[in-house]
């Protein structure tokens, strides 16, 4: 048996991600990692993951939490699965911080797409004798956590991960090796990579996903035409500016689009285009970002298998887009925060910004000067900007559910209840119950 995964097909143009299943590589992964203790991922031809980590050690989450030492990593991954493809068999060796992995090229051809990289380990005996494909960043050895993490390294036999290796080729080859190149053009997502756009600065092709960070566009998947699409490089600069009101907009646009009127329904697995996006731009980030995306949306289609009404999409989309924000912006220092980054807060949670006085705290202003800054830059009161956002919601929910007025009056902390009709006639110009019955009789005609 060849010592490689081998595709059937010509990869000329093709990602690795358009040309495997990759749930069924992720499936097959977790067991294989679970079942063996190694730690285990699959990379594209640069080292960038096209899978979420299954089984990773502690010294390894721990390291690639630092963006520079996650981008060795990368580079080691790539090194690693480049040397498989060489030497036309799985390849042993030490990677930049001194564990013992082996690589598996996966090829289509002679075309190098990518690599499994597994291991994570220390050998009894003889590891010096391994190639050690990087020397190790300074500064490395010099965290604290280091030592106490390396020595809770698990330590095997070289014979253990040779036969690891065995089985991961035999494994990948029966699951993976009579793919077809025909399924891109079959309904579903695959992942395929996005047109670069120039830097500003010296026409490069590169995208800045975070401040101060510039790198590759993530993914986004290809999908049927026909079909409402979602711009992914518009998400990643929104993210980048941490303008999560834009990328609300875009996702309402992109749901107007799939759900026209407020009566259909679609299947959960019509928001895959969504999803993948999401799962991708989190990816890009960190493998840690990228798995806990996919565990959100595992465990939505796990249950979640009726069909969805638009404001159910609303509500699930807008949840995985927030936490996206959440763990993509670092956490800002009180001198660091702005009328901007607060509005970006309300956007996530109107109803945690009910007074004056949490708006203040936010800032570390006194309520009289906060309370003018954010009408200067509002040209509003803050009370009347965050009553306003809270009914946007009001609207949505009165239009797409039938949950009760008092329900929805509770939930985004209008009370009384009275209150909450008269601030939505100020607004809007008829009741909530107006408004509902407005938008019934529409969607009838």
């Amino acid at each position: 048996m060849s010592g490689l995964v081998r595709l059937e097909s010509s990869a000329e143009g093709l990602d690795l991600r358009s040309l495997v299943d990759l749930a069924e590589l992720q499936r097959i992964q977790d067991e294989f990692a679970a079942e063996t203790g190694l730690g285990m991922i699959t990379v594209d031809a640069m080292g960038t993951p096209v899978t979420a980590a299954s089984k990773f050690s502690a010294l390894c989450q721990f390291l690639r939490r630092d963006p520079v030492i996650a981008k060795q990593c990368m580079l080691c991954d790539a090194h690693g699965g480049l040397q498989s493809a060489i030497e036309g068999r799985p390849f042993v060796y030490q990677c930049h911080v001194g564990l013992v992995d082996f690589s598996v090229s996966i090829m289509a051809g002679q075309d190098y797409l990518g690599a499994i990289l597994c291991g994570q380990v220390l050998l009894r005996r003889d590891q010096e004798k391994l190639q050690r494909l990087l020397t190790m960043p300074n500064g490395i050895a010099q965290f604290e956590e280091f030592s106490e993490l390396f020595d809770e390294v698990n330590v095997v036999d070289l014979d253990k991960l040779q036969s690891a290796a065995d089985a991961v080729v035999k494994l990948a080859n029966q699951a993976l090796g009579r793919r077809s190149l025909s399924v891109p053009a079959v309904a579903g997502p695959y992942f395929g990579r996005l047109r670069p756009s120039p830097h500003p600065a010296n026409d490069h092709p590169m995208a800045p996903l975070l401040a101060g960070a510039s790198k590759p566009l993530p993914l986004i998947p290809m999908i049927p035409q026909g079909l409402p699409r979602l711009d992914a490089r518009i998400i990643a600069v929104n993210l980048r500016r941490r303008n999560l009101a834009k990328n609300l907009e875009a996702l309402s646009d992109y749901l107007d689009g799939l759900l026209p009127r407020w009566s259909l329904k679609v299947k959960p697995n019509q928001l895959a285009e969504f999803e993948d996006i999401m799962i991708g731009l989190a990816t890009g980030e960190g493998v840690q970002h990228g798995r806990e995306i996919s565990q959100l949306v595992i465990r939505h289609r796990t249950q979640r298998r009726a069909p969805m009404n638009r404001y159910e999409c609303q509500a699930y989309c807008e949840r995985l887009l927030v936490r996206l924000h959440n763990l993509l912006e670092p956490d800002l220092c009180v001198q660091d925060r702005t009328i901007d980054t607060l509005l970006n807060e309300i956007e996530k949670d109107p109803t945690s910004y009910l007074t004056v006085a949490r708006g203040a705290s936010y800032l570390n202003l006194s309520e009289s000067h906060f309370s003018r800054k954010f009408r200067e830059a509002q040209g509003t009161s803050f009370i009347q900007y965050v009553t306003a956002k809270r009914l946007e919601r009001a609207k949505t929910m009165l239009i797409y559910t039938d949950k009760p007025i008092l329900r929805i009056a509770a939930a985004l902390g209008f009370q009384p209840v009275n209150y909450f009709t008269r601030a939505f006639k100020k607004h809007v110009g008829v009741t909530p119950s107006e408004y509902r019955l407005q938008h019934s009789e529409e969607e009838k005609s």
